[in-house]
């Protein structure tokens, strides 16, 4: 039991384990245990690493504690970055003392948002990813939906029973970008950009022979091609690109492109450009 639960335990566990509380006190005195909470301990003769401490600090908030945001995306393989923080959810009710490295958040979260993974409650991937992207930004969102980690109808369905929780409205929104079909963050952020403005009749992910444009306006022919934060960066996809590129204009489209910086930066251009080569579309 010590050793699937990375030497952290409590003392209920032990208790199922066929030891006597007697033989946890002697245990603890001799140096073997080490009493980090009040029913919480750990091994003496292990290195207290980060699922060490994951696990302390779920025990240590007590019943009803779930692992949660980035720390329940380490727990579940969706990063390899150690979180700064552990964060917990813990019930609305739950009083404590602080916890040195953990942040605990006091919510309900739906029973159908809990799983157990590696013997430890923790939010389910849909659940962390909502919240995780929440905190780091949409590239968690993006991540796991391309390694098919989580699909978008499980995103909208934990966001739909955990709707009121803290940064909801951010894990909306960036939902609801998604579901337009754009792929990357800075897909996003072009769609955002083209619905505060009066440019109508544009496609996201709009297919052309063998390829799939990120944006188009098909009445006017117009490419819209957006290079985000790691697309398109290296040498072959950069060839790729050029290539379709090509192709596309001799088929007859314009091909606009537009980086992270055009979007954030100077959005305005950006929609200028556009509307320049709708007028160029039209007069031809």
């Amino acid at each position: 039991m010590i050793a699937d639960h990375d030497g952290v335990f409590t003392s209920a566990q032990a208790r199922g384990s066929g030891v006597s509380d007697d033989q946890i006190q002697r245990r603890v005195t001799s140096g073997e245990w080490v009493r980090v909470a009040r029913g919480v301990f750990r091994v003496a003769n292990r290195k207290v690493d980060l699922r060490m401490r994951m696990r302390i600090a779920v025990l240590r908030v007590g019943p009803g504690a779930v692992l949660a945001g980035m720390a329940a995306a380490w727990w579940h393989g969706l990063t390899t970055t150690a979180p700064s923080v552990i964060v917990v959810i813990a019930p609305p009710t739950r009083h404590g003392s602080r916890i040195p490295g953990c942040r605990v958040w006091h919510r309900k979260v739906d029973p159908a948002d809990v799983t157990s993974k590696d013997g430890l409650a923790v939010t389910t991937i849909a659940l962390t990813v909502l919240d995780g992207a929440v905190d780091v930004g949409v590239r968690v969102m993006d991540s796991a939906l391309l390694r098919k980690q989580v699909t978008l109808a499980e995103l909208i369905a934990a966001q739909r029973r955990n709707a009121g929780r803290r940064g909801s409205k951010r894990a909306r929104a960036m939902l609801a970008a998604m579901e337009h079909g754009a792929r990357s963050e800075a897909e996003r952020k072009a769609v955002a950009l083209l619905q505060t403005s009066e440019i109508g009749g544009w496609i996201a992910n709009h297919p052309v022979g063998k390829y799939v444009l990120d944006l188009a306006l098909p009445e006017h022919m117009i490419d819209i091609e957006i290079d985000g934060f790691a697309h398109h960066s290296d040498a072959d996809a950069f060839q790729h690109d050029r290539e379709r590129q090509n192709d596309l204009i001799a088929l007859g489209w314009t091909v606009l492109r537009f980086t992270w910086h055009d979007l954030t930066d100077r959005p305005d251009w950006v929609l200028g450009q556009i509307r320049a080569a709708i007028r160029q579309a039209t007069a031809a």
